[in-house]
């Protein structure tokens, strides 16, 4: 099926008219509307029409006569190369209701997957000082639409909308956030989304061509945490720990990406001499926590705060709430996890994690690892 102009494609064509420009992007291009408009533009240099519909691409260069409109099936952005400075799209945004989906006009079993999808890639292929040009309908929930928006870094302005019969439609002007902007600037590219943290969001990217994690400070977060695990981050990288601080300003964070497991992943299926490798390190960076001074705050159950490398080697991540403190028990904390791990007997460790909770010093933490068969 081809999707034929309607309310909704006018709407959006009258944006197109007023906003597009350099190169354009049609995502979903179906009957070539957008495609077609945007070629028509002065101030349009080309037009990608992309469709996962064979069938719309075939129409598109049959009716399409413009020299500036070139094509491409895909789905989505799989196929796509390069960025523009525009990019359309009018996704499927009804509710799937059959069992076999419409891909012309559902989005899929809530309506707004196919344009979730599209947003959790789109800042990949907008230049910098690129524009979103897209429309959804009230039935496609316009909050999850927002906050996907909000949640990957752009802001957005409504353009118009139309109401017909039981909904309303919505085209919606889309461009990457000043905070966006900024984390570009310092070499970070490719961000796309990886996890909501209690304070912050988290970006997987590439930093100089390797592969970075990116942290910005949530908005409804009244902790400022990228910053503070930046300035701990520059503490602890000279003593060897964590991941490599990459750049840090007043609101993010960059670091590289560590490949792995999490230790939740890997330590309750490994065998002893494995668990007992894996709990050496983690005792040697608690121990060299402890002699700086620093708390860590999750050794008593560090299973994501670490990550264990295709080498096995552990790499404690997470910084945000390590500081400086009179008394630290990082390796006392871990004691308590190694119990949990049945590392050693209970009475063998509380033996010898007292000595070293009251007098912190080499020999006791020595004399505890080796009780432990560490």
């Amino acid at each position: 099926m081809i999707y034929p102009p309607k309310e909704d494609s006018l709407l959006l064509q009258k944006w197109v008219q007023k906003l597009a420009r350099g190169t354009v992007l049609d995502m979903g291009t179906g009957s070539g509307i957008q495609a077609d408009t945007a070629s028509k533009l002065k101030h349009v240099k080309s037009v990608l029409a992309v469709d996962v519909n064979p069938e719309a691409i075939k129409h598109c260069r049959r009716e399409l006569k413009s020299k500036k409109i070139s094509y491409l099936q895909s789905d989505l952005f799989a196929k796509v190369k390069g960025q523009f400075d525009t990019i359309i799209f009018n996704p499927p945004y009804l509710p799937q209701e059959r069992p076999d989906r419409e891909l012309a006009l559902e989005g899929g079993k809530k309506g707004y997957e196919t344009l979730v999808r599209f947003l959790e890639a789109a800042n990949i292929f907008l230049n910098t000082d690129g524009r979103l040009l897209i429309l959804f309908s009230s039935l496609t929930n316009k909050q999850k639409v927002e906050q996907t928006l909000t949640q990957h870094l752009f802001e957005f302005k409504e353009l118009g909308r139309t109401h017909i019969f039981f909904e309303d439609l919505f085209a919606y002007s889309v461009t990457k956030s000043p905070l966006l902007k900024q984390v570009e600037r310092t070499g970070a590219k490719n961000l796309v989304y990886f996890a909501r943290g209690k304070r912050s969001w988290v970006f997987k990217g590439t930093y100089r061509n390797k592969p970075c994690i990116v942290k910005v400070k949530r908005p409804d977060s009244v902790v400022n945490s990228p910053a503070k695990e930046g300035k701990i981050l520059k503490v602890v990288n000279k003593l060897g720990l964590g991941p490599k601080l990459l750049a840090a300003k007043s609101n993010f964070v960059i670091y590289e990406f560590v490949p792995g497991k999490y230790l939740e992943d890997v330590i309750f299926k490994a065998s002893k001499s494995k668990k007992k490798a894996l709990f050496r390190q983690l005792f040697h960076q608690a121990f060299v926590l402890d002699q700086k001074s620093l708390a860590k705050e999750e050794m008593l159950r560090p299973l994501r705060n670490a990550i264990v490398t295709s080498r096995n080697k552990v790499v404690l991540i997470d910084f945000e709430r390590t500081h400086k403190a009179k008394k630290v028990h990082n390796v006392p904390q871990l004691c308590t996890f190694a119990v949990q791990q049945r590392i050693a007997p209970l009475k063998t460790i509380k033996d010898f994690a007292g000595p070293y909770k009251r007098n912190p010093t080499k020999g006791n933490f020595a004399a505890l690892l080796k009780a432990m068969g560490l």
